[in-house]
């Protein structure tokens, strides 16, 4: 017995401790060996051929014997090792506590009572999550089946523990929670009337297609998923982005995001697109953009990094998987292992980031590597997207989690899915990109730009040299000929005090016109080399009919022949300021310039010699990039995207029900493995995610019923009656379920952050509808009335008034957080945007009213989405009297773009600002 344990034997009797009667097993025992154990000595693996997860594994032990022996101290290896300090047990984490060893150590002393038929674990590749859904039977309810099968499987739970569910919501209630829910922002007064003065059967279904039809719903749902998939602006050292997170131009995902959600673009196929567009849709540039799901996770100092984060998220965000947790070893609980780690990670090897050129905008260049020091101006134009760079790249296995312990003995490793996944029969081929995905120089845009630009200059400079050459022709005929005012009116630059004064005018307009023939001409030989160029590139690369060489040829000949005008044209600029110089008699600069005329002169020969060695070679339109994709992340797409993967489906739905009833169905929303909360309700979300993709039969009066269809999820969820219940519940469903587990009532929600501020700016009718577009400064959140999804969101900062009200992490949201604070009772009081917008709204208001009482109904209705109570009513009557009597007492001093001096019009707008700050405002209920 080591002396650590001969120790605690002695505290333990110390503490009396062993004399406090049996351990209980199943409470004190069983739960430390699973968190602590389990992993390396249970079903997923058995080190030293060890199971600790049965009493009867424990005692028969493994390859040093018995790890337990009942009523033996000194004989069960299991307590020695936990206090060994040397060679303790578990190796990793911190070791158990002495509390923890003591319960051990009584547990055995006491016999190690099991209890009878104890099961071991399960295998873990049998669970729940990692089966395929199955659309099980609608339950049976006492009464009758619901219309809506979402009834009836929480009506099957209702009446499993004895609960009964909420009486249906009011209207003005159920309206403004739908209008929130699904567009993010509240209904008007008008909406309000039209639906309390529609009493049609479908109306309400009326009012939900109308709102998932709306541009608006794509705005609140883009903002849910850039949760999940981490969307953010780029970040770093902005200034001089040497270190950059993100990247720029990033923002046009977020708007693919957006149509793509209103288009009601098939879910299974977005995934698919933001994988692996450059292989599965290489020329569309208009999904291209998705790879922002890959280019989100770039990191420019460290590849690693890029690739570390990219395996952890595509896992997380489609799979509910912690791939992560296997970086630096086999997975602790799921069939996991560290080699496939990096053969998921083989997927995204070859990947490099890639600027490409886009219609109306200036062409950014290619993109720029990483160079230690270098400075790097911020990407404004174009768009930036991924492409495998290196469609052989190996990916080795390290360990440790540090990348300089590669383990160059084991060879590469091939890329692939998790076996136990349905990963191992993945197929992958090389993908043939066609040329406008390699060479994007070919997209017919480009073209059409580069000939409009030079046909434009050649065009400005036909006209520069008419009027150069005007310029000389009447200057020669009136010189002779005029006199002094006659000429000063006719050419005031040739007027002059001596006639060698004009000589020189005249000579500098010559100049003028040598210089305007030679650019003139430099602009055309540029048009027609790029007409050449072109030209030979549709016979090298998109098929068209002629002789390859003889075109090729003749492009370089027309593009050296360019160069040779550009040299001309860089002499002759170089001659006119030289005698322009001396003419001014600036002896200063004469020498400076006539070593530069030599220079451009000495270049023009060098350009006449190369246009005599004929030539292929030519200038292309754009960067060229490689022509074979590695095919591994189309594979990898199709895999996840597959209705036969188990996971895809499930986590999709769990996110789309949690973000309509506030609570998901499992709580561990990026983790559907065995360390995660197992579903409530496991029955429905396998029948939500079975419908997912492919609903089970057309819905009457669903337009949205194609499979992968979330415009049929939403549907289906905000049309079931317990969507549509009252929020106050029961008091037996509230004692009985505290927590609402089982959904016997609506669960009340604050807003989100964007949801507040965008609620105030719509409620006050100044919210400013203009979509899409490059991130706007998060400076300009108190002032710009655009949407909240439009401003900058990144990792170093974000609108202060959005993070009072916990607004995403974009480095991890896969579950938001809420919190109450008295910060944010005092921004919806103090922000200058609400009150700017508490002040707008009462201007309206009793603009449309003209009376207090039509005032205070108007501005609930309009805020809080319902008329006053009778008590409101009353209350706010009286508040807007006691305010007009309080502001005429005193002295209201003007401020600029502040509150009205005026009593009456001072104390409408205290009531708004009021409402804005009221409770049922910022619940949705």
């Amino acid at each position: 017995m080591n002396r650590l344990l001969a120790a605690t034997l002695v505290l333990l009797s110390a503490t009396g401790l062993s004399a406090a009667g049996p351990v209980d097993y199943l409470r004190d025992i069983k739960p430390l060996l699973k968190q602590r154990c389990y992993a390396c000595h249970g079903a997923l693996k058995q080190k030293g051929k060890l199971r600790l997860d049965t009493v009867a594994a424990m005692t028969v032990g493994g390859r040093n014997g018995p790890a337990v022996s009942p009523g033996d101290l000194p004989g069960s290896i299991l307590l020695e090792r936990v206090s060994d300090p040397d060679h303790r047990m578990p190796p990793i984490g911190k070791p158990l506590t002495e509390t923890q060893i003591a319960l051990l150590k009584g547990w055995i002393q006491h016999g190690a009572i099991a209890p009878k038929d104890e099961k071991p674990e399960a295998d873990p590749k049998d669970h729940w999550a990692f089966q395929p859904p199955k659309r099980g039977q609608i339950p049976n309810t006492k009464h009758q089946i619901p219309a809506n099968p979402v009834d009836a499987f929480l009506a099957a739970e209702w009446e499993k523990h004895g609960l009964t569910a909420s009486p249906p919501a009011d209207k003005p209630t159920l309206l403004r929670r739908v209008y929130l829910d699904l567009t993010g922002l509240p209904p008007t007064r008008e909406d309000l009337e039209a639906f309390l003065a529609d009493d049609s059967p479908g109306a309400y279904e009326k009012v939900v297609d109308r709102l998932l039809a709306s541009p608006r719903y794509g705005e609140r749902w883009a903002r849910h998923w850039m949760d999940v998939w981490r969307y953010s602006d780029w970040y770093g050292r902005r200034s001089v982005p040497d270190v950059l997170n993100s990247y720029g131009q990033v923002w046009r995902w977020r708007d693919w995001i957006v149509r793509s959600l209103n288009a009601d673009k098939p879910y299974d196929w977005m995934v698919r697109m933001m994988l692996a567009a450059d292989e599965l849709a290489p020329t569309d540039d208009a999904n291209l953009v998705a790879t922002g799901f890959l280019v989100r996770n770039f990191y420019r100092w460290n590849y690693n990094n890029w690739m570390r984060d990219d395996v952890e998220h595509t896992a997380k965000a489609f799979l509910g998987l912690t791939f992560n947790c296997c970086h630096c070893h086999d997975h602790k609980y799921d069939p996991i292992t560290q080699e496939e780690y990096f053969k998921f990670r083989a997927f995204f090897e070859p990947l490099e980031i890639r600027h490409d050129r886009w219609p109306g905008e200036p062409d950014p260049g290619p993109y720029p590597k990483y160079k230690y020091g270098a400075a790097y101006k911020p990407i404004t134009s174009g768009m930036v997207r991924v492409f495998d760079e290196k469609p052989d790249a190996k990916t080795f296995l390290y360990t440790g989690g540090d990348e300089r312990n590669t383990d160059a003995k084991r060879g590469p490793i091939p890329p692939g899915a998790p076996k136990a996944f349905g990963g191992a029969s993945l197929t992958i081929e090389p993908v043939t990109l066609p040329p406008e995905a390699w060479y994007p120089g070919l997209k017919s845009f480009v073209r059409e730009e580069e000939t409009k630009k030079r046909i434009d200059a050649a065009t400005a400079a036909e006209t520069a040299l008419k009027s150069a050459r005007a310029i000389v022709a009447k200057a020669e005929s009136v010189i002779p000929l005029a006199g002094e005012d006659e000429l000063a009116g006719l050419l005031p630059g040739l007027v002059a005090a001596a006639p060698a004064a004009r000589r020189h005018h005249l000579a500098a307009a010559r100049d003028a016109v040598a210089l305007a023939e030679v650019r003139f001409a430099t602009a055309r030989s540029d048009l027609v080399s790029l007409k050449a160029r072109i030209a030979a590139d549709d016979i090298a690369y998109l098929g068209a009919k002629g002789d390859a060489k003889a075109s090729a040829r003749a492009a370089s000949a027309a593009e050296r022949q360019y160069k040779l005008d550009a040299a001309r044209l860089a002499e002759a600029q170089a001659r006119a300021a030289l005698a322009a110089a001396r003419r001014s008699g600036a002896a200063a600069q004469v020498k400076k310039l006539e070593t530069q005329l030599n220079q451009a002169t000495a270049a023009v020969e060098t350009a006449r010699k190369a246009t005599r060695t004929p030539s292929l070679d030519y200038t292309p339109l754009s960067p060229k990039y490689t022509k074979v994709s590695s095919g591994r992340r189309s594979a990898l797409a199709k895999w996840i995207t597959s209705p036969d993967n188990p996971l895809t489906a499930r986590v999709a739905a769990n996110y789309l029900w949690g973000w309509h009833f506030g609570r998901p169905l499992v709580e561990t929303t990026s983790n559907f493995g065995r360390s995660g909360k197992p579903p409530t309700n496991p029955e429905l979300l396998d029948w939500l995610a079975a419908e997912l993709v492919g609903p089970s039969k057309p819905t009457d009066g669903n337009p949205w019923t194609s499979p992968w269809s979330l415009k049929h999820l939403h549907r289906l969820i905000v049309t079931s009656q317990a969507y549509r219940m009252s929020s106050k519940g029961t008091e037996h469903a509230r004692a009985a379920d505290p927590d609402n587990v089982y959904l016997a009532y609506f669960p009340t929600q604050r807003m989100e952050a964007e949801v507040v501020r965008d609620a105030v700016l719509a409620a006050a009718g100044e919210l400013d509808p203009t979509p899409f577009g490059p991130e706007l400064p998060q400076e300009q959140g108190e002032t710009n009335h655009r949407r909240s999804l439009w401003f900058a969101h990144h990792g170093e900062a974000r609108m202060g008034f959005l993070e009072l009200f916990d607004a995403a992490n974009p480095c991890d949201a896969y579950r938001r957080t809420a919190s109450v604070l008295p910060q944010q009772a005092l921004a919806l009081t103090n922000s200058e945007l609400v009150q700017r917008q508490g002040r707008a709204l009462a201007r309206k208001l009793w603009a449309a009213t003209g009376s207090e009482e039509a005032f205070v109904r108007a501005a609930f209705e309009q805020v809080l989405g319902r008329p006053p109570r009778d008590a409101e009513r009353a209350a706010s009557l009286g508040f807007l009297g006691r305010q007009v009597d309080l502001f005429a007492k005193s002295k209201l001093s003007a401020v600029p773009d502040g509150p009205s001096t005026d009593p009456a019009t001072r104390a409408r707008e205290d009531l708004v600002q009021a409402l804005f700050n009221h409770t049922d405002f910022i619940t949705i209920r």
